[in-house]
């Protein structure tokens, strides 16, 4: 496995003891990261995914203002936990993936499906068509009205087209 290059991230300017975290971050990850990728890779099974488990375990690591515990025991549970977070979130997919797989596909609308939508978008309209101008405009959206006349006039349209579609 090749090690990437963090070399960027060193570069930036920082107070003393910030300095000194960083190199103990740059001391770790130049004596641990091949370790630690072959032992995530046992857990894993992919070099790429063990290689994404140790990067993401240092980029946090390099966030973190108290640096001075970066010893090789730390960083080995701290992989190993990692990859077992990455274990179980790709079983999770897994199982949302075989889910999916066995939901049925949408029908397709029958004939008389579709024959007694049409008959429905008739009826609402002409129902809203027989409404008064005023509930029929503030129905359709079409004025910059207060609240208040808003939710007067929808709950007037509202009772009128219950009226007329129960019909």
């Amino acid at each position: 496995m090749s090690e990437p290059s963090f070399r960027h991230l060193l570069s930036t300017p920082r107070s003393g003891s910030a300095r000194a975290g960083a190199a103990a971050w740059e001391a770790a990850f130049a004596t641990c990261y091949v370790d630690l990728c072959e032992y995530v890779l046992r857990f894993v099974g992919s070099a790429p995914a063990a290689e994404d488990v140790v990067h993401d375990l240092f980029l946090q690591l390099w966030d973190t203002p108290d640096q001075a515990h970066l010893g090789r025991p730390y960083l080995f549970v701290a992989a190993r936990n990692r990859a077992l977070k990455y274990l179980r979130h790709r079983r999770v997919v897994a199982a949302w993936i075989e889910r999916a797989s066995y939901e049925e596909p949408p029908m397709a609308d029958s004939p008389e499906d579709e024959c007694l939508r049409r008959e429905l978008d008739v009826a609402v309209r002409r129902a809203i068509a027989e409404l008064p101008v005023r509930c029929r405009e503030i129905f359709a959206v079409r004025v910059g009205v207060s609240l208040g006349t808003v939710k007067s006039q929808m709950w007037r349209a509202t009772v009128r087209l219950k009226e007329r579609l129960a019909r």
